[in-house]
C-alpha cells in the first residue's frame, strides 16, 4: 500500500598507500595479501621501463571476488602506475588489483610484467562511528538518524547503534554506495546487480520492497549486498536516473518486527522534523531556498493526519468538509500561498518523500518557488501505519 495525495553509512576514510617495485620481465607477480586495508585506498607500482599510458586502459583493474570489475582511476609518471579505485569498496571483502602483462613499454613494445595484489578490506562491525552529528532524528529501527552537516549539498544520514554504523542513506549527486552513484541511470543499476527483491520475508510474511508508479515503472529497487538491505531509488522526472541510496544491515532489519514501526511521540516527532529535512534537501538541489520549520504548528497538520487515522478515509477534505487553507487559518496560521501534501502507506519519512518525489503534484508542491515555510503532522492507525500531512505556506 502506498498512497499519497496533494494540493496546487560510516568508516572514516583513510588512505592505505603500498608502494611495489618490481624489476626483470615476468610474467606474472602474486605479492602477499594486505588483509584487513582501509575501504579507501592507493597502491603505486614501479616497473624498470617506462610505461605506455595508452596501454593502461584495458590492463589495469581490480575486481572483487565474483571477478566483477571495480571502477579505478589510475595515473602513469614515467615508469610508475598509480592505482585507486572510484566507487566505494564494501567493508570484510576480498579483491585483486590487477596488472595484466599486455601493458606496453613507451617504445611500443610488450611490458611482459604482469602483478596481482590480492587484500582483503577491514571489517567494520567493531569500529566506532567517528562522525559528527548536527541533529538526529528518531527512527522505525532501534538506531538514530544523524545528519553530519547542516549544508544542504552535502546532506546526507548516518544511522548509528551504540556506535556503531548500521545503516545509510545517500542523495548528493556524485556520492556513491555499493558502486553506485547518485545520478547514475537505473540501468547501471540493474547491469550491475539485476533484478530486485520482490520482497523481505519476516516471520512467515512477505512484506514488497519495489515500488511501482501509474505508468507501471518501477521507481526503487531493493538489494541484498554483502548482508545489507539496499535500496536505489530512481527519479520518475529525471529518466529514471538514482535520486538516493539507503541501506540498511541485514541483522538490523530483522530486528524490527513486522513492517511498520510501534508507533510514539518521539518517532512521530522524528518523522515529522526528518521530513523538513529531507524536502529541504530537494529544494537546495534545484537551487531553491529551504524552508523554514515552524513546529509549533505541526498540532494543526496533526489533526488532519488523526482525524484519517482514526476513521479511514484519506484526503484533503475533512469530515467538517475543510481543506487545509481552512484548517490553517484556523489553526493560526496566517499566510499568502499555501499547499498540502498527504501520503500513507509508506514505512519512514523517507519512503515517503522518495514516492512524493515521483508524483508530480507532490513534487511541485516541494519545490515551489513561492513557499517559504513548511510544518509537518504524523499520526499512527491502529495498524501503526504513519499518515503524513504536510503544510507548505509563504507569509
Amino acid at each position: 500500500m502506498n498512497k499519497m495525495s496533494s494540493m496546487i553509512g560510516i568508516i572514516i576514510p583513510i588512505v592505505f598507500s603500498a608502494t611495489l617495485i618490481i624489476a626483470g620481465a615476468t610474467e606474472s607477480n602474486e605479492w602477499d595479501s594486505y588483509s584487513d586495508v582501509a575501504v579507501n585506498k592507493e597502491w603505486t607500482i614501479t616497473f624498470n621501463r617506462s610505461i605506455a599510458a595508452d596501454s593502461v586502459k584495458h590492463n589495469v583493474y581490480i575486481q572483487d571476488q565474483k571477478a566483477n570489475r571495480i571502477a579505478i582511476q589510475s595515473t602513469v609518471s614515467k615508469n610508475q602506475l598509480t592505482i585507486s579505485p572510484t566507487e566505494n569498496l564494501q567493508y570484510n571483502t576480498n579483491y585483486k588489483v590487477v596488472v595484466t602483462n599486455n601493458l606496453n613499454t613507451t617504445a611500443g613494445k610488450s611490458m611482459n610484467q604482469g602483478v596481482v595484489i590480492p587484500f582483503k578490506t577491514v571489517a567494520n562491525n567493531n569500529t566506532p562511528s567517528t562522525h559528527t552529528s548536527v541533529k538526529s532524528f528518531p527512527t522505525e529501527y532501534d538506531f538514530t538518524w544523524d545528519m553530519p552537516s547542516s549544508d544542504y549539498r552535502q546532506f546526507n544520514l548516518v544511522g548509528t547503534k551504540n556506535g556503531q554504523t548500521v545503516a545509510g542513506y545517500e542523495t548528493t549527486i556524485g556520492q556513491a554506495a555499493f558502486g553506485i552513484q547518485v545520478g547514475s541511470s537505473r540501468n547501471t543499476v540493474v547491469a550491475k546487480y539485476g533484478k530486485p527483491l520482490k520482497h523481505i520475508k519476516k516471520d512467515h510474511t512477505n512484506y514488497t520492497q519495489t515500488y511501482i508508479d501509474k505508468y507501471d515503472n518501477e521507481t526503487s529497487g531493493t538489494y541484498l549486498i554483502d548482508d545489507r538491505y539496499v535500496t536505489f531509488f530512481y527519479d520518475a522526472h529525471k529518466q529514471n536516473k538514482v535520486r538516493s541510496i539507503t541501506w540498511v544491515d541485514a541483522q538490523t532489519e530483522m530486528a524490527k518486527p513486522g513492517f511498520f514501526a510501534t508507533p510514539s511521540d518521539e518517532l512521530r516527532e522524528g518523522f515529522e522534523h526528518l521530513m523538513v529535512e529531507l524536502i529541504n534537501q530537494a529544494r537546495v538541489a534545484e537551487e531553491l531556498q529551504p524552508l523554514t520549520y515552524t513546529p509549533d504548528f505541526n498540532s494543526v497538520a496533526r489533526k488532519h493526519s488523526a482525524s484519517m487515522a482514526n476513521n479511514d478515509y484519506f484526503g484533503h477534505v475533512d469530515l467538517a468538509g475543510e481543506r487545509g487553507g481552512a484548517r490553517m487559518k484556523n489553526g493560526g496560521v496566517s499566510y499568502s500561498w499555501w499547499g498540502e501534501n498527504l501520503a500513507y502507506g509508506q514505512y519512514s519519512a523517507i519512503y515517503a518523500h522518495e514516492a512524493l518525489m515521483n508524483s508530480l503534484g507532490h513534487r511541485e508542491n516541494i519545490l515551489r518557488t513561492e513557499f517559504t515555510h513548511i510544518f509537518v503532522g504524523v499520526e499512527f492507525n491502529n495498524k501503526n501505519q504513519p499518515y503524513f500531512t504536510m503544510n507548505f505556506y509563504s507569509i
